[in-house]
């Protein structure tokens, strides 16, 4: 956590390049200090708004998956931000001084900041398994280093874990501005995984006295037959304000278009495009083009507290 863009100096491009990785980290703030300006997310203009923006409103999306790993840290002292050799001890690469220069957010995202003032990004270091670019949907396969990737300013390295189940709220500029509702799933198969999602209400401190739920999310590939299966089970627990049912969007990271998506036992529609997929109130399609192929599924709202089951189908 810290001051984006330091308490002294500063310029328009440290400003994005330093609020770009803070905003992987649990808190960050604005502090002007001694500097010669204000250092707000504005103060410089265009592009520079623009691209500050972006990432205050990923952040913002990121809110349940982040918070979750906060009150992992709270529990547990596990770090929301982790040194490479936490999640992978047993690589002797990340044991060493080389990967000082990045780190996990939560156990799914890696995070390497571009902290010289150029539009590329050398001695990336991915651990063994697979690993997507969070922006185009490239695939790499660990352990493998990265040079010369290209990072415009507005681009920050960030690259996926394989297995990744990664909670999002809708779009919002502060917390509770909006309902939570749809809840994102973005999904990476790989083997079985799962992410226990904490929910509180996000402003008294009555989790102390147990007022808060938690949601298991599992992805399972079966290896034989290549179908995939989203498990949410029923919310454990309760909060003020926490809703009876909500709808979900589940976005999952695959190269081809299914055969059948079956909810609950109950086949969905294959709506074929995304005009048709923004206006129906359930049902999914396969694009192709959007980050190597990405799955879309839209569901009605379900009951919070008895979960659902998804079945993908080649």
């Amino acid at each position: 956590t810290g001051d984006v863009d330091g308490i002294f100096g500063g310029s328009a491009k440290t400003y994005v390049r330093d609020l770009q990785w803070k905003c992987f980290t649990p808190v960050l703030m604005n502090m002007s200090g001694w500097a010669k300006y204000m250092k707000q997310p504005y103060i410089h203009g265009e592009p520079y708004t623009s691209y500050n923006r972006k990432y205050l409103k990923l952040k913002m999306r990121l809110t349940p998956y982040i918070y979750t790993c906060c009150h992992e840290a709270h529990k547990t002292g596990i770090p929301t931000a982790r040194a490479m050799v936490l999640e992978f001890p047993d690589d002797p690469v990340t044991r060493g001084r080389e990967t000082r220069y990045q780190f996990m957010s939560g156990a799914w995202l890696l995070v390497a900041p571009v902290f010289k003032d150029e539009e590329k990004r050398d001695s990336i270091y991915l651990p063994a398994g697979t690993w997507t670019d969070y922006w185009d949907g490239t695939r790499y396969w660990g352990p493998r280093w990265l040079n010369n990737y290209q990072a415009p300013l507005d681009k920050l390295p960030l690259f996926v874990r394989g297995g990744a189940i990664i909670p999002m709220y809708p779009d919002m500029l502060y917390d509770n501005q909006k309902p939570k509702d749809p809840v994102t799933l973005d999904i990476y198969p790989e083997g079985h995984s799962k992410f226990m999602l904490y929910e509180d209400d996000g402003v008294t401190r009555r989790y102390q006295k147990g007022e808060y739920a938690k949601t298991l999310i599992r992805s399972e590939r079966d290896e034989k037959t290549g179908a995939l299966r989203v498990i949410v089970d029923g919310a454990k627990g309760t909060y003020k304000g926490m809703p009876e049912s909500r709808k979900y969007v589940i976005q999952i990271h695959e190269e081809k278009t299914p055969g059948e998506i079956i909810l609950d036992g109950r086949k969905l529609k294959n709506l074929k495009k995304s005009s048709r997929y923004l206006k129906a109130p359930e049902g999914w399609y396969f694009n192709a083009d959007d980050r190597k192929g990405i799955i879309f599924i839209k569901t009605q709202p379900l009951d919070v507290k008895t979960g659902f089951k998804l079945e993908v189908k080649e």
